[in-house]
Parts: structure tokens; sequence; C-alpha cells
């Protein structure tokens, strides 16, 4: 231990002394330089991509819920008991809400689009999904027959603000006027907007439109039918969504079907994970061309302190504390390295969330702007990385130099 101490207390000193040189002080600081640019882009690029994901959860759970039952054939017809029997089969249901989705043209000044209008339960929907928490200023819930409220992209395609009416058209409806036609009627209704929804992710909000559920039903069957599509459910612990989604998949077979929400953008939350391991791989290789110009800050200073560590040899310091010297050198820059590319990692990341300033287009990467999520036990593992990766950097050259000779050192300084 007090060998430790020693081996140390001088490598602070040779760390504290001038340089005969500029050349020395240039190299250290751009050893420190690497490491730091090396953390700060793997602190930040992770923290945005944790946004990313973060974001698109919220906005998915928020529109769809934590686990989403649907029917792929006729609208469920006895709607509180199979409500039941779900919440017999997963006990872990906080609320569950019924709607019914019907794919239907949207008709505005500015053209026609076709999207998904929701009819909702306004008497428990807004303990399940958080819709109404991002509705634009001035907007509301619809509440009576008629009322519509439209996601922020499907408004501007249509041309359409708050008190305006759009058209909803559907093309063919729950009720066949003829019974050899196959199909039923079209059915059209002009429906105030009383609101526009910023949900957060472009494919939502140029496809939904949400309506109280009565409206919807009666738009569709031509009469109040309490039929709905699908539920959308809320867990106590959302982190069990998979595991009640496969308990009630088994239970409930053919027209059923039971999603949770990792499933319903199943493809493109693999895609941010791929990427974020992509990423990390490829910023990784900048951390140790870093640790190389550690390796010659090292061999630079050992070249400038020769004298010096030729007559601690003659002094008595074995090789193992030489060892431990420039070890403990190595580990500063790698140490000095991490801590500044923490630092500058937090300031980066408080000017994005501040600011947004970064805007993306929205058809292309889903999100507006480039949101940020800082997980510690992530940007623990990153500092510990750097730092073990610069101190196995030093492992090789400080064993050598521990193995060379005191002669040779004197030999030079003659």
């Amino acid at each position: 231990m007090r060998r430790l101490k020693l081996s140390l207390e001088i490598a602070t000193r040779f760390l504290r002394s001038k340089s005969r040189g500029n050349f020395l002080s240039f190299i250290t600081a751009i050893s420190i330089l690497g490491v730091c640019v090396g953390v700060l882009a793997l602190l930040v690029v992770t923290s945005v991509v944790n946004g990313f994901e973060n974001e698109l959860t919220q906005v998915i759970t928020g529109t769809q819920g934590d686990v989403l039952f649907y029917t792929r054939g006729s609208p469920i017809r006895d709607k509180d008991a199979l409500q039941k029997k779900i919440r017999e089969f997963a006990p872990g249901i906080k609320d569950i809400t019924g709607s019914f989705v019907s794919e239907v043209m949207f008709n505005g000044p500015s053209g026609v689009a076709g999207g998904a209008l929701e009819g909702v339960d306004l008497s428990n929907w807004s303990s399940v999904i958080s819709v109404g928490d991002r509705l634009n200023p001035g907007s509301v819930l619809p509440q009576n027959e008629g009322e519509i409220v439209l996601g922020s992209a499907l408004a501007e395609k249509l041309g359409v603000s708050r008190d305006d009416t759009v058209r909803v058209i559907i093309p063919f409806s729950g009720v066949e006027e003829e019974e050899d036609s196959g199909f039923g009627s079209p059915r059209v209704q002009d429906f105030k907007v009383v609101g526009i929804v910023h949900l957060g992710m472009y494919d939502y909000d140029s496809k939904y439109a949400y309506a109280p559920l009565p409206s919807v039903q009666k738009l569709v069957f031509s009469e109040p039918k309490d039929f709905i599509t699908s539920f959308r459910i809320k867990l106590r612990n959302p982190d069990s969504a998979q595991t009640v989604a496969a308990e009630l998949s088994q239970h409930f077979g053919f027209p059923y079907r039971v999603r949770d929400w990792s499933q319903l953008n199943k493809n493109l939350l693999y895609a941010i994970k791929l990427e974020k391991v992509v990423i990390t791989v490829l910023l990784t290789a900048i951390m140790i061309v870093a640790a190389f110009n550690v390796i010659s800050a090292l061999l630079m200073m050992v070249y400038e302190k020769e004298k010096e560590i030729a007559i601690l040899r003659v002094l008595g310091v074995r090789q193992r504390d030489q060892f431990y010297l420039f070890s403990f050198i190595g580990s500063f820059f790698g140490l000095m390295g991490t801590f500044l590319g923490v630092i500058l990692g937090l300031i980066t990341i408080f000017i994005l969330r501040q600011t947004q300033f970064i805007h993306l287009p929205a058809e292309v990467y889903h999100l507006e702007y480039l949101p940020v999520v800082i997980r510690w036990t992530e940007w623990c593992a990153i500092g510990l990385m750097a730092f073990v990766i610069c101190f196995l950097a030093t492992v090789g050259p400080a064993a050598r130099i521990a193995r060379r000779s005191p002669v040779e050192g004197l030999r030079w300084t003659t």
C-alpha cells in the first residue's frame, strides 16, 4: 500500500512538472481530447436514440394502450361479458375502454384523405388513452354527437381548423339495403371540428380522428348499436404488457387478436435497437483510437523523463512500482477525458432539451424534433468502458517501461 502511494505521488509530480518542449503537452492534450470526443459522441447519440425510442413508446401507448384487444371479424356485440372475461384472465388490468374503429374518407376544403375514425367511450377513455393531453391550445375533446377531433397532419391536409366542418364518408357501411348487394350503402355525415390533436408521430397525426362512440355507431349502422371493434387496455405494470398479451392470446382465439404495444410498430422498434448497437460499436472505435493517443503520450513522457526514471531505479524503485507509476499516468489521461466528455455531454443534452433546435422531417423520422433521454446506467457503463479502454492501453507500454534497465536511461543522459 505504501509503494502504491509512492507511485501515485511520483505520477502526480510527473504530470505537474513542466515539459521541456511543447510537443509533449500537445500530445497529452490530444490524448485527453480524443477520449473526451469519443465519450461525448457516444453519450449524446445513445441519449438521442433512447429519447427517440421513449417518445415512440409514449405515442404508441398513449393512442393504443398497453395492450390492444380487437376483433378481425364482425363487431363485438356483448362487450360487457367479454370485458369481464378479459379481466378474469388478466388480473393486472388497471382500466379498459372499448372503441369502434372504422376506415373512412375525410373530405375538406383542400381535398380528400383516407384515415381511421375511432369512436371512443368518453366515460373512461382518458384513464387509458392520453390523447386528451396532446390537444392543441383551445381544443377540447368531442362530447356531443357530430363533434370530432382530427390529427394535426390530417387537419392540415384537409385544410380545416377548429370550428370548421369536415365530411366523413364510409364507402361501405355495415347495413345492407339489398340482400344480394354484398355491401352496405355508403354513408356521409358532416362533423364539427372541436379540436386538433398533435400525437407526436406522423403516422398517427395523418390518419386518426376521434368522435364519441354513439356518433360512430350511428354513422356505421344508421342507428346507435352498442357494438365495438376493440378494447384498449391499461396495465398497472406497463412492463408486463407482453406477458398479459400472451396470456390473453392463449384464451381467446379467432376472431379475436391480442397485441401488446411493442408489436404495433415492431419493425420500427427493432430497427432502433439495431441502430443503437451499430452506432455504439462504431463510436467505441473512436475511443480505441484515442487510446492509441494515450500510448503515444505515455511513450513521449518516458522519453522526456528518461533521466528521472533511471535515477528512481538506482534509488531502489522496483519494476512493479514503475509499472504502477505509468499505469496511473495513463489512467489519468483516460479519467480526465471521460470526465470532460460527461460534462460536455450533460451541457449538450441540456441545450437540446431546452431549445429543440434540431427539427426533423416528420414524414421520414416519424417525429418532428430530436428527443433526448438520459439513462444513467448506460452513462455509467460508457464512462467505465472508456476508462477501462484507456487503462488497458497503458498496460503494455507500462510493462515494457518497467522492464528497462536503468543503465539505458543513464547512458542517454551522460
